[in-house]
């Protein structure tokens, strides 16, 4: 049976023979993170400072005119907070070839579908890191072997998947979850293959002038699970089912206009059948003022289980505007929020700002603010949440 160590032990074996005849370039990142809480946790998290070192080397190794790439990229996180969400991932141990129109890439990965702002709809290879952060963007490692074929018709490209990760969750001093506690140790299936259910995927992505888009199907342990409580009431467990995705990426830029959408239809032995969609528009007035771009985002959110999706984004807009100096130290800034459209209420908003110090040192600013979320959203839960978050990473 093929089991996530097997798969690291094999990718570390090809790495190693790999390395013996051809150098590699060393770099990485480490960072220094304090995550301030506004508030006291709603259940017994009362802790308001999470202190955190973050561990990010990589190692690539590049012959055959950089047509064949070997990549190791582990990371490591330990947190005062939360021993949850002290953990260590390999997000990349991986073997890229590339032989005229064909690409293989063996191993673990990352792969990014999506074209929106405010949720990555369609984006279903890699399982979520949630401890990482609650916006759901970082990722976990996926074992896959990925071939791609790339031609005029635009590129073709097949996933094979034959281990599941689970998600991440808050542990019982940590922040950003429910009550009671999610228990992940006693996460169960509803394949008879478990986690090493093989799953399947398959994207076409293409472009004619200005539109680009992409359409997928994904068939295989859904990246979503179920928590239900165990007997006697103490914790929550995770449930997986299986599950069938058909989606649509569309971009379509015309001036200073960015059009965009993102469509879902899916079928899961857990959450049903349903349909979801975030569509919308990027206006950047550009140089404004000493080469500063300043953009505005609209999205709609729509999920047609409504109250059942329980991320209280069934019906709702994203509002938001990006801000970019393009001075020589690259200083950034994305504010927006959520409204929600029956309650009309802000549901949450936040503020992501990051510059650059000089070759090697860069700083980022996050803060996150649930405003007013929806009535048994998972977000009503975590409403005493809020935070800011500071961090310096050095670069090498």
């Amino acid at each position: 049976m093929l089991t996530f160590q097997k798969i690291v032990i094999l990718c570390l074996a090809c790495w190693s023979l790999a390395t013996t005849a051809v150098c590699g370039e060393f770099s990485g990142e480490l960072s220094f993170e304090t995550r301030g809480y506004f508030h006291e946790g709603a259940h017994e998290n009362s802790d308001r400072m999470d202190l955190s070192i973050i561990l990010q080397p990589e190692y690539v190794v590049a012959w055959d005119e950089d047509r064949k790439v070997f990549t190791f990229e582990p990371f490591v996180r330990y947190s005062s907070l939360d021993k949850e969400r002290s953990h260590v991932d390999i997000r990349e141990l991986s073997f890229l070839g590339s032989w005229e129109l064909i690409e293989l890439r063996v191993g673990i990965s990352k792969v990014f579908w999506g074209v929106t702002e405010s949720q990555h709809l369609v984006d279903v290879i890699n399982q979520t890191d949630l401890v990482e952060s609650p916006d759901g963007e970082d990722k976990l490692g996926q074992p896959m072997i990925n071939i791609a074929y790339v031609n005029e018709f635009g590129n073709f490209e097949i996933f094979l998947l034959p281990y599941f990760r689970e998600r991440t969750f808050s542990g019982i001093d940590g922040r950003f979850r429910g009550s009671p506690v999610v228990n992940m140790e006693n996460a169960s299936y509803l394949s008879g293959s478990g986690n090493n259910h093989l799953d399947a995927a398959f994207r076409w992505s293409h472009y004619i002038d200005e539109l680009d888009w992409a359409l997928s199907y994904f068939e295989g342990t859904d990246r979503e699970p179920r928590l239900y409580k165990n007997a006697d009431g103490t914790a929550l467990e995770p449930v997986y089912g299986l599950a069938r995705q058909a989606s649509l990426e569309i971009q379509y830029t015309v001036s200073d206009w960015l059009l965009k959408a993102e469509v879902l239809s899916k079928h899961s032995d857990l959450h049903g059948n349903y349909w979801a969609t975030v569509t919308g528009f990027e206006y950047t007035f550009a140089n404004v003022h000493r080469g500063m771009d300043v953009g505005f985002l609209y999205e709609y959110l729509y999920d047609d289980r409504k109250e059942l999706a329980g991320s209280g984004l069934d019906n709702a807009t994203f509002l938001g505007s990006r801000v970019a100096l393009n001075d020589e130290n690259g200083f950034e800034l994305l504010v927006g929020s959520i409204i929600d459209h029956q309650t009309g209420r802000i549901n949450n908003a936040f503020l992501e700002s990051t510059r650059r110090i000089n070759e090697n040192w860069k700083w980022t600013l996050e803060s996150n603010f649930l405003v007013s979320p929806k009535s048994g959203s998972f977000l009503e839960q975590v409403k005493r949440d809020d935070y800011l978050q500071a961090s310096l990473s050095f670069f090498w």
